[in-house]
């Protein structure tokens, strides 16, 4: 055999049982035969990541802390369990400074960082905000001040770095001055020695990154390599097959717990920086970063199990860490300056994500098709979906018709609460996920809004989702709920109802209240009329929130498509920002009477007293827990004289009558005629009236049914009941009956 063919044979050999076939790069022997040469990979599969060292985490000889509660010691910090935690003494014992002190054995010769893990059982007392960093090397006997340190988020990883080294070690003093509700607390905490050893084979590269390759830099500086992981990862980029998924620049956002502070609603999300990355359960992870500003963690969340990640810190230059979860890798910068950073993912599978301002529906198709993990995430301009992959492979044709419906909900409703208005609106997306690890249907909670499987065949689906929106638009709605102000006890399902009926009729649809029967009523306008104002009942003493709802959409229908006011309810949750929080439920209720009439400086009065805010209540009620809220006739008589002294005229018509069905006669003043009225036995029908904004039954003088359609059931009909047709300005006419 000729010794050409038979390295070529040999060769082959070696290469067919040592490699995958996704294995880079290929070797094969050059056509003059003697030279081994590389051929040009046209992929990118990383190349083992044993050739490249971890940082060396250096064990402290001892610990001891000012203080600790019993059972929650100090070497719970060391035991690398993060999910076992030292803490301070309970109650109000705490005495700052508590100091933390670590000490290390003499033959240490360097540390260069160490990170700090807050405690993770969802419960953030005694998250560290404030401390000062001593030092104290070997030889000597006082500590020595490093640096001090105040953190605004204290439930994330901090990473503590000693630019030069901290060079023989004897001991580390940490002395927090400041902890969550005057606690400390400390889940773990890891010291670490930096590798040196890839220096020199990262050199082709730009930047820290390694996104980038020096200019200049040539096949042959890459092949000259040592390290075969860093040289794969170089390779791939000079010929351009380096996925762009891996390479990403990434903005910080700020904390949604501030912003939803300011304005009195719950948090938008924070996992607006996806990657599109899929890490699988006990992979090891390298992840390159290039300088950034503030504090990073790439947070793996396993959406199959919640809405939780594990997160793992980040610093600048090679992180390379076991990932003992699997799922979607999100970038976790919060920042409130404005910074941005590089991340090349050197490992994990690629996933991809859908991002409006990137991407095409000719993109989607590949994206969504391709896609490993059960979920995928879809990134708008205000909305963020998690859904998961299956769903959307099989109802979303239109992605970006479908994101774009999420953006208008969260649009509409944040111009709704005048956070456009007032430059107040989120800088971080609305969340929504789908919930594949629990039995429920739809509900909001801090940082998202989450939707069971069975409800994605509509919600992935354009269509579907433009002529039935109140799902996800309620869900937001929780979000938004401005608290206490317009969320007393008994609004939890009502108030965010009224950006659900905006959302839902905006896009065209039937208001929910108007268009949806239910018997006995025609609808819930007929059952509200008829329970509350013919009641004269106390508004917190119904148990339908559908009916409660009703003022708050006659409000928006009066003041906003009636009168053209639009900013109605933008001013009105901007004052209820802006003013102290209410003392107490009954308080809220009563305080919304008053902040109404002022904003449209009209005399709501007779409005709020009919629909029972200005009526004297002490309710027991459940609402996700038992309170009571409790309006005295003093609270009423104040509120009515505060608004009466005002001197705000009237409004010219009934708004507590009006509905989408009088709308026209409202705006246009339609003046009222009447017919007759047929009734078989509880049948009324209405026959040759015009202009009427609702109907009444009455009996010995009073009122016991409104109806705001021609033809309604009552519960029952005397012979001497009587039917009166009532106009937008409030003129009742009788009616004959036949």
């Amino acid at each position: 055999m000729k010794p050409k063919l038979l390295i070529l044979l040999l060769t082959f050999f070696l290469f067919s049982v040592g490699c995958s076939e996704k294995d880079n790069p290929v070797i094969l022997p050059d056509e003059e035969g003697g030279t081994v040469t590389q051929k040009d990979p046209d992929y990118y599969a990383p190349a083992s990541v044993s050739s490249i060292d971890k940082d060396a985490q250096i064990t402290p000889s001892s610990a001891s802390a000012s203080e600790h509660q019993n059972g929650t010691d100090i070497d719970k910090t060391l035991d690398g369990d993060k999910g076992t935690n030292y803490h301070s003494r309970w109650g109000n014992q705490t005495e700052y400074p508590v100091d933390l002190i670590y000490d290390f054995e003499k033959d240490i010769d360097e540390i260069d960082y160490f990170v700090l893990y807050p405690r993770s059982d969802g419960n953030n007392n005694g998250a560290i905000l404030q401390l000062t960093i001593y030092t104290k090397t070997q030889g000597e006997s006082e500590f020595v001040k490093f640096n001090e340190y105040e953190f605004n988020n204290g439930m994330t990883p901090k990473i503590i770095s000693f630019p030069e080294g901290f060079k023989n070690p004897e001991s580390i003093k940490l002395s927090v001055t400041k902890g969550i509700n005057d606690f400390v607390s400390l889940a773990e905490i890891e010291f670490y020695k930096k590798s040196a050893a890839l220096e020199a084979s990262l050199g082709v590269f730009s930047d820290k990154a390694c996104t980038q390759l020096k200019p200049g830099v040539t096949k042959d500086d890459i092949l000259a390599i040592e390290n075969v992981f860093i040289k794969t990862m170089a390779l791939a980029i000079f010929n351009n097959v380096y996925d762009e998924f891996r390479i990403g620049d990434f903005k910080s956002y700020p904390d949604p717990g501030i912003i939803a502070k300011t304005n009195k609603t719950s948090t938008y999300g924070i996992y607006d920086n996806v990657t599109g990355i899929y890490v699988k359960r006990g992979s090891e992870m390298v992840v390159f970063m290039d300088d950034f500003e503030g504090e990073i963690s790439l947070s793996v969340v396993n959406h199959n199990e919640g809405f939780g990640g594990v997160d793992y810190v980040m610093q600048p230059g090679l992180n390379r860490f076991k990932v003992n979860t699997e799922g979607l890798a999100y970038l976790m910068y919060q920042d409130e300056n404005e910074y941005q950073v590089r991340a090349n993912f050197a490992t994990g599978t690629i996933n991809g994500y859908f991002d409006v301002a990137k991407h095409t529906n000719d993109d989607w198709k590949d994206l969504i098709t391709n896609a490993e993990y059960s979920y995928f995430d879809v990134l708008g301009e205000f909305a963020h979906l998690s859904f998961t992959t299956d769903d959307l492979r099989q109802h979303t044709t239109d992605i970006i018709e479908l994101i774009g419906l999420y953006d208008d909900i969260v649009d509409l409703e944040q111009d709704f609460l005048g956070l456009y208005k007032y430059n107040r609106a989120n800088k971080t997306r609305m969340y929504f996920r789908t919930n594949t690890h629990q039995d429920m249907y739809m509900y909001a909670t801090s940082y998202r809004t989450e939707y069971s499987k069975g409800t994605m065949p509509a919600l992935c689906n354009p269509s579907t989702l433009k002529a039935s929106p109140w799902g996800p638009a309620h869900e937001v709605g929780h979000v938004n709920q401005t608290r206490p102000g317009l969320r007393w006890l008994g609004m939890t399902e009502v108030s965010n109802n009224i950006y659900s009926l905006y959302v839902q009729t905006t896009w065209g649809n039937e208001a929910r209240i108007d268009a949806e029967q239910l018997n006995p009523y025609n609808n819930r306008y007929e059952k509200a009329f008829t329970e509350i104002l013919a009641n004269n009942l106390p508004h917190g003493e119904h148990g339908d929130v559908f009916c409660k709802l009703v003022p708050f959409w006659q409000l928006q229908l009066y003041f906003s498509n009636v009168l053209g006011n639009e900013d109605f309810y933008k001013d009105v949750h901007e004052r209820i920002r802006v003013s102290d929080n209410p003392s107490s439920h009954g308080a809220a209720q009563v305080e919304f009477a008053k902040i109404c009439s002022d904003i449209a400086e009209t005399d709501l009065t007779e409005f709020f007293i009919d629909w029972g805010f200005l009526k004297a209540v002490n309710a027991d009620l459940d609402d996700y827990g038992q309170g009571t809220i409790n309006v005295t006739q003093s609270m009423v008589d104040d509120a009515i004289s505060y608004i009466k002294s005002k001197g705000y005229p009237e409004p010219e018509m009934k708004l507590q009558f009006l509905h989408e069905q009088s709308l026209n006669t409202f705006k246009n003043k339609g003046a009222l005629s009447v017919g007759k009225a047929y009734v078989s036995n509880t049948k009324v029908t209405i026959s040759g009236t015009n202009n009427a904004a609702v109907y009444q039954q009455e009996r010995d003088g009073n009122i016991i049914y409104i109806s705001p359609r021609a033809t309604f059931t009552v519960a029952n009909f005397e012979s001497n009941d009587k039917i009166f047709a009532v106009g937008y300005d409030g003129e009742r006419i009788e009616l004959s009956v036949n």
